[in-house]
């Protein structure tokens, strides 16, 4: 890859002007026939987002971790919806949003075997990557991938990202 960034923060700035959802929102929040919400989002509940920006020659495990981690997701008590997209420009960036009822809801799915499983590994198959989550309240609009990364940049701390191992 050429011009690879240096630091979370050059990556973060990437261009993802091709962001590409590649799960349209679905969970049991979601109208499977129109893809939007079947009705107002809970009065309080929570967003988690991520992104992700993989290390090329990991193509075959890649695939069976997310796998693993949309099975698991997909099956968990407190999911509301979930879309997942990608950009291409911006190295590969892997993004997703996340609904939850509740911050119990998230932890149990950050805490299950699969999601463990996955996390640990990602270290090795991933460049950088980071995530944030923040309590909304009742709307009838779903969030958006450009109000995600404007609250991963709020979140974001100076300097390098603790994903790295010290040097």
């Amino acid at each position: 890859m050429s011009n690879l960034p240096s630091s979370l923060h050059e990556f973060a700035a990437g261009d993802e002007s091709d962001l590409q959802v590649v799960v349209p929102w679905a969970g049991p929040a979601i109208d499977p026939a129109t893809g939007g919400l079947r009705g107002p989002l809970p009065e309080s509940y929570l967003v988690a987002t991520s992104v992700g920006w993989p290390k090329p020659g990991h193509e075959e495990i890649g695939p069976q971790l997310n796998k693993d981690i949309l099975e698991e997701l997909w099956q968990r008590d407190g999911l509301l919806a979930a879309t997942l997209a990608v950009s291409a420009k911006s190295w590969n960036a892997s993004r997703n949003l996340v609904l939850w009822r509740d911050k119990a809801a998230l932890d149990g799915f950050l805490r299950s075997p699969a999601h463990l499983r996955a996390a640990r590994r990602t270290r090795g198959l991933m460049f950088d990557w980071e995530g944030t989550h923040w309590t909304a309240t009742a709307r009838s609009e779903l969030p958006t991938f450009a109000e995600a990364r404007a609250r991963l940049d709020a979140a974001r701390a100076p300097g390098r990202s603790d994903f790295h191992s010290p040097d």
